[in-house]
């Protein structure tokens, strides 16, 4: 694939993301949330593909688009989080109006950084300083050292799999993957050219309960003894037994995953690219 083609993943991608930063201030629909990051999480890992070349001079994902992915992260856990808690606080007749005031103030924020970070976005010096460091094409070698690389790191991390994070590991180096087959495939009417597992389909399955998994453990993260410790003691016993419920049902989840994950049969029995 010559250097124009990949020129041309990179901007059309980073052009959808300035298109759905600039959609967002003012109404912050969790929709261009969600699209936004899944065009920066393709850039992402397509640069994370091209860096298998040898070729490649040695490049970064802009700051700014960073910025703009982390920020809209914010918003986007939540915009997911709040109405759960507001739900279940009307379901069980258990007031939380600090705790939801608080929750508000913190998306009243990430809303302002979100909307900072649209504003001092410069797609075009962005997209310059990614598609500078192109190779001239890209080849299979690249394609099956970037393969091996991510197989090799998932079944690593499964040889002794103990804590949150390592799912967490998995699902990044499973979405590289997926999102990389969604561009030659939707970008460029092509397959891809490598396949190291026996089912496209669980593997996207199983990209899908890890990302289930993660937004539990965000939810959690909104549950912590710092944050709780701040509240008044009503809402503290309704808040605490909350996080044992929801820690205890995040673990099942997990075992349910661990057991998933020894069903997905990757291989890596093509030639080893160094």
């Amino acid at each position: 694939m010559k250097r124009a083609y990949l020129a041309e993943v990179i901007k059309k991608h980073g052009r959808r993301i300035k298109k759905y930063g600039d959609q967002l201030p003012g109404s912050f629909e969790t929709e261009m949330i969600h699209e936004l990051r899944i065009e920066y999480k393709k850039l992402r890992a397509f640069i994370r593909l091209l860096k298998m070349d040898s070729r490649t001079r040695h490049h970064i994902m802009s700051p700014d688009f960073k910025t703009l992915y982390a920020a809209a992260g914010q918003v986007r856990d939540l915009q997911l989080f709040l109405p759960s808690v507001i739900a279940r606080s009307e379901k069980d007749n258990t007031p939380l109006p600090v705790y939801v005031q608080h929750l508000q103030q913190r998306l009243f924020k990430a809303k302002e950084a979100l909307v900072e970070a649209v504003e001092k976005l410069r797609a075009g010096k962005a997209l310059d300083h990614i598609t500078h460091a192109l190779p001239a094409s890209l080849n299979d070698a690249a394609i099956r050292k970037f393969i091996h690389h991510k197989v090799a790191a998932v079944q690593v991390i499964l040889l002794a799999l103990e804590k949150d994070k390592e799912l967490h590991t998995i699902r990044k180096q499973l979405k590289d993957i997926i999102y990389n087959i969604r561009i030659f495939d939707s970008d460029w009417g092509i397959s891809f050219p490598v396949t190291a597992w026996r089912s496209e389909k669980r593997l996207q399955d199983t990209a899908a309960m890890l990302g289930d998994f993660n937004d539990r453990c965000i939810a959690l993260s909104f549950l912590s003894e710092e944050i709780i410790d701040t509240l008044p003691e009503a809402e503290k016993d309704v808040l605490q037994a909350w996080r044992l419920e929801m820690g205890e049902e995040k673990e099942m989840f997990k075992q349910q995953m661990i057991g998933q994950l020894s069903q997905l049969h990757l291989v890596s029995n093509f030639e080893r690219i160094s």
